[in-house]
């Protein structure tokens, strides 16, 4: 669950596009990429993607076409800037409201 409310920005590594429609993106975090978990949920650009590998600047998530056909993801190109936001913990200051991010 989300709040809403940006923590950092960060930047488009690359989308590599995949046969069958998927795609695999790769960002650049304006946060310690130490402080990242493999499985845990990051709203990128209001959607909730989950951390699929972890690497020096950043992390790596699967797109699914369904996401990249009905939300701005798919129309990403390396180098531009993403809205991050870390999925909140129990005891969480909210300071916004409640944001779910998933593709329905």
């Amino acid at each position: 669950m989300f709040s809403g409310i940006i923590e950092a920005t960060g930047r488009v590594a690359s989308l590599e596009r995949r046969p069958g429609g998927d795609a695999v993106l790769s960002v650049d975090v304006g946060f310690d990429p130490a402080t990242l978990v493999s499985g845990e949920s990051i709203a990128t650009n209001g959607v909730c993607l989950t951390v699929r590998t972890i690497g020096p600047t950043g992390f790596e998530a699967d797109l699914s076409g369904e996401t990249l056909s009905r939300t701005t993801l798919g129309s990403l190109a390396a180098g531009d800037t993403l809205n991050l936001e870390r999925s909140l913990r129990v005891g969480d200051r909210i300071s916004g409201h409640f944001v779910f991010g998933h593709v329905d």
